[in-house]
């Protein structure tokens, strides 16, 4: 298994550059779906439509699972093509935003091409999460196109688990 690249906000303060990057892909999205609409004549009730297929071409969209085991998260996301170096991952204690840009360069072949779909790739895939984690603590490896992050959950405060002992009982 390959090693991935993690930056950590611990903090949760959504200074690192990727928060940027990320918020004017929405807006790259919201004007994508706005002239899907308009595309179509605005006209009411595909709206979610136009939505998701604005996502899907602005940001792409991996497939993911999460999980809880042993108090930890663990997320799988679908990278076929991207090497370790391709991917970044930034962890907040609320949610990890995956970041993958691989480039194909096709030149040099000894055949005409007519049409093609290589060239660069780009993808964002954010993961909101059900409770805290400790960012710090998040690690990442890329196996055979799957990207697996494992983000260990962040101890209750000292309150909450009195009161989850007391009423255990």
């Amino acid at each position: 298994m390959s090693h991935v690249q993690i930056h950590r906000d611990a903090d949760g303060e959504r200074s690192l550059p990727v928060f940027q990057e990320l918020a004017d892909r929405l807006d790259a999205v919201r004007e994508r779906a706005f002239a899907l609409f308009s595309r179509r004549g605005g006209q009411p009730g595909r709206e979610l439509e136009d939505w998701v297929t604005a996502e899907r071409e602005v940001l792409g969209w991996p497939v993911a699972e999460l999980k809880e085991r042993n108090g930890s998260y663990e997320v799988d996301v679908t990278l076929p093509g991207f090497s370790p170096k391709d991917i970044e991952v930034t962890a907040t204690p609320n949610e990890m935003i995956v970041h993958a840009v691989a480039t194909t360069d096709r030149s040099g072949e000894d055949s005409r091409v007519l049409w093609s779909e290589f060239g660069q790739q780009e993808i964002y895939r954010r993961i909101d999460l059900p409770t805290a984690i400790n960012a710090d603590k998040v690690s990442a490896s890329l196996d055979h196109g799957v990207l697996h992050l494992k983000a260990p959950k962040s101890a209750p405060p000292a309150a909450d688990r009195e009161l989850e002992e007391a009423a255990k009982g």
